[in-house]
């Protein structure tokens, strides 16, 4: 049954604790028919006369019963960053003002970094924990859901799974409007085995960072691998495509190897299959028994993994031809 649309009586109920507070409700950009209450922005200006200032809006989306779970939402901007550059932090709960209290246990200066060559943002689910911190504020634990960063041109994002069973994160990696380029595969494995190849996708190249664990540890490392990520970006695209080849030489052709692995275990089955059957085992041999019920067991294991391997001849690891990373002519067919 569709919920109730907002009614004067329920929004002076509601933003009791956001008017003690100071924030008060922005009317205008209300939608009561889906029950989603604006609150008009706050401004936070830093302690040093070139600090950012960053404004910040609060969303609650009501739920209609009293015992039922709101959705509070801050989303902030910063003055030094570029447009549209976001950041969301996001809570539920019942109780208004410990929602109101989690939050500002996140300052919104937190969730951006500016370094030389890049400019990022994170947004993060906020996780209640049990009791209080030992400066009185309430315990909360951070779970990553969005990341963005800007390197010139260049846009880099990461979304994190919605589901606690799903370990990926997906990464994608947007040149400018109108522009294109051409990556070579192994551009973020060579960070290590948690990185996926990229591909291709339009104009746009697509990563996986899996990450596994449970909460906040699970966004903890993400977010450090995401930090490195950046930080490695930077660095490559700050370079002509050939120092990619050249200061990356050895984690290259690792990533040839980690790609190879599929097939050399598939040709290491196959040889000793070949090899069992010179082999004089009685019917009661426990290595009889592992030859004969390899297969299934083998088969049965690769249909659980979530991405099925690939048997490949992985490509030698080649110096990068281009002369600049981003072309800004028309790609030749």
């Amino acid at each position: 049954m569709a919920a109730h649309p907002l009614s004067h009586h329920e929004i002076l109920g509601l933003v009791a604790p956001f008017t003690r507070r100071g924030l008060h409700p922005d009317l205008q950009a209300t939608n009561r028919q889906e029950r989603r209450l604006v609150f008009k922005p706050v401004e936070r200006v830093g302690e040093t006369e070139d600090a950012p200032t960053y404004t910040e809006t609060l969303e609650l989306h009501c739920a209609s019963g009293p015992a039922t779970t709101h959705k509070l939402k801050r989303t902030t901007v910063c003055s030094c960053a570029p447009e549209n550059f976001e950041a969301r932090l996001e809570i539920e709960g019942r109780d208004l003002s410990d929602m109101l209290a989690c939050f500002d246990t996140v300052p919104s200066a937190s969730q951006f970094r500016f370094g030389p060559g890049f400019k990022m943002v994170k947004c993060w689910r906020l996780l209640r924990g049990s009791g209080l911190t030992p400066t009185g504020m309430p315990a909360t634990q951070k779970a990553l859901t969005h990341m963005a960063a800007t390197l010139g041109d260049l846009t880099v994002t990461a979304t994190a799974p919605t589901v606690k069973a799903d370990p990926e994160t997906v990464i994608e990696i947007l040149p400018p409007e109108g522009a294109h380029m051409r990556l070579p595969d192994d551009l973020l494995a060579v960070l290590g085995w948690n990185w996926s190849l990229i591909r291709r996708r339009r104009d746009t190249w697509r990563g996986i960072l899996k990450t596994s664990g449970r909460e906040p540890d699970r966004s903890r490392r993400a977010e450090l691998n995401l930090d490195r990520m950046v930080e490695h970006l930077v660095q490559t695209f700050g370079d002509a495509p050939a120092r990619f080849h050249d200061r990356l030489y050895r984690a290259r052709w690792g990533v040839a190897f980690r790609r190879s692995l599929p097939l050399l275990v598939s040709l290491t089955l196959i040889t000793l299959a070949a090899l069992s059957s010179r082999l004089e085992l009685s019917e009661d041999s426990v290595l009889r028994m592992l030859i004969f019920n390899a297969p299934p067991l083998l088969m049965a294991s690769v249909f659980c993994m979530r991405r099925l391997p690939q048997i490949e001849i992985p490509p030698m690891p080649r110096r990068l031809k281009a002369s600049r990373w981003i072309q800004l002519d028309p790609e030749p067919a």
